[in-house]
């Protein structure tokens, strides 16, 4: 009876598992069947086109760590697509006091509208390590204020930061909605206390599979991969900022 009860238990994980799967879009610098037989090995379900450079994945891993494997084999990689209907927010205001920051990601479960719950998908830097925080959805995305003016808590999870202050996020909500999440904003905030706010990013429409096939950056004129140089540049950067503290 004893074994019956744990497979019954790893059968009902594995289901609650297989339902939040995302599809994952990343631009890739392939050339040729030896790219393709490396990215393979670390991620077997994997759908590769070496012509269009593009890693197309369902899994339940967070878009960071595929992100990480297949940047292993020695490919840049770009996150160009995420889920279905999907929304971002980029949680880097009111955080000059904390150098709190982070991206999370929304999207739906399915393609089916009248299926409530999104995958809330994402990474915060900056924390302390091994802390508990809270990461609040608010009612609104009115930052003139900073983290001050957002309006009430419409949901709230807690996450954890690891060894190195950064805390991984990959849950399913089943209560919300990405249609409805739109315009409101993510604020990271302390768990003890008087859970003092970190850190916020108001939560926008975001690309979702097959949906970004740009290449040059319209903000400044560069290409994805020049502009995730300048991104990793600026991470390297907060972190020594980090360990000069």
């Amino acid at each position: 009876m004893i074994i019956t009860f744990f497979k019954d238990l790893i059968f009902n994980q594995q289901k609650m598992t297989d339902r939040g799967a995302t599809k994952m879009e990343f631009a890739a610098q392939i050339r040729g069947d030896a790219c393709v037989a490396a990215i393979r090995e670390t991620l077997p379900e994997a759908e590769i086109d070496v012509k269009k450079g593009s890693v197309l994945i369902e899994t339940t891993l967070p878009w960071l760590e595929v992100h990480k494997r297949i940047e292993a084999t020695g490919r840049r990689a770009v996150l160009t697509g995420f889920g279905g209907q999907s929304a971002v927010a980029e949680v880097n205001h009111g955080n000059e006091s904390t150098n709190v920051r982070g991206v999370v990601r929304f999207c739906t479960l399915s393609n089916d509208s009248t299926q409530k719950g999104a995958v809330v998908d994402g990474t915060i830097d900056g924390l302390t390590r091994n802390g508990r925080y809270q990461l609040n959805v608010h009612e609104c995305g009115d930052i003139s204020d900073g983290c001050n003016s957002v309006g009430d808590i419409f949901d709230s999870k807690q996450i954890t930061s690891d060894v190195n202050g950064r805390a991984t996020i990959r849950f399913v909500n089943e209560q919300l909605e990405v249609n409805d999440l739109i315009g409101r904003s993510v604020v990271i905030t302390e768990s003890a206390g008087e859970q003092r706010r970190l850190s916020c990013g108001i939560i926008a429409r975001s690309a979702g599979i097959f949906q970004n096939y740009k290449k040059i950056c319209a903000c400044d004129g560069v290409t994805i991969w020049d502009e995730r140089d300048k991104s990793i540049a600026a991470e390297k950067e907060r972190v020594t900022e980090r360990s000069s503290l």
